[in-house]
């Protein structure tokens, strides 16, 4: 029998013969390389690029909860000063008519929302007796914060930071300070004093709780 003739579109292709051809089998089509199709790698770099996404949203959005409890434990706010009046010792400490006496303020227990502490020095008051009255003042200069102390030559306070001076009432007399001391709530109960310490913005002219 005669095959037909070279160029006849009758006549059955032969397969490619070689070390590197592959066989494909009757009837179907050739099969594709996944790892080099391009339409295939194009669908992993777009699936990989939202895994990326996805992973990066999720690492902010708890990374975000984790900082703040860093900063404020179970979200609230840490508490530093006691809200009772703080036992200062004997009202004997403080003659009548004499000069301002220092005394450090210290909380016997501070909490926070997640610890207390026991013995903790909050700060400093001058404490004095005008007959049957007592007064206190912060310790702490309005100006910058720095700690005031008692010119027993001038009879007044003074800041050593910025020369702010002080009348033993606490009125400003001079310097760069805003305003004058700070007063402090304080009583005797029981032969002791009781005062109840507070903390002011400094810098500023009007006396506002820090």
């Amino acid at each position: 029998m005669k095959s037909p003739p070279e160029g006849d579109p009758t006549r059955p292709v032969a397969p490619a013969q070689g070390p590197g051809a592959a066989a494909t089998p009757s009837g179907s089509e050739p099969e594709h390389d996944l790892a080099t199709d391009p339409a295939s790698v194009s669908r992993r770099k777009v699936l990989a690029m939202a895994t990326v996404g996805v992973g990066g949203c999720l690492g902010v959005g708890l990374a975000v909860p984790a900082l703040r409890m860093l900063a404020h434990p179970a979200g609230r706010a840490i508490v530093t000063t006691p809200r009772e009046p703080l036992d200062l010792g004997s009202a004997d400490l403080v003659p009548a008519g004499g000069a301002p006496i220092k005394l450090a303020v210290i909380a016997t227990t501070v909490r926070d929302a997640w610890t207390s502490a026991r013995d903790v020095p909050l700060g400093a008051a001058w404490v004095r007796r005008d007959g049957d009255r007592l007064f206190a003042l912060s310790a702490t200069c309005p100006h910058l914060g720095c700690a005031i102390g008692w010119d027993d030559t001038r009879g007044r306070f003074a800041c050593p930071c910025h020369d702010s001076a002080f009348a033993v009432s606490g009125e400003r007399i001079t310097g760069p300070a805003e305003r004058g001391l700070d007063p402090l709530p304080i009583v005797v109960e029981g032969g002791r004093l009781k005062l109840t310490w507070m903390r002011f913005r400094a810098g500023i002219a009007n006396r506002e709780p820090a």
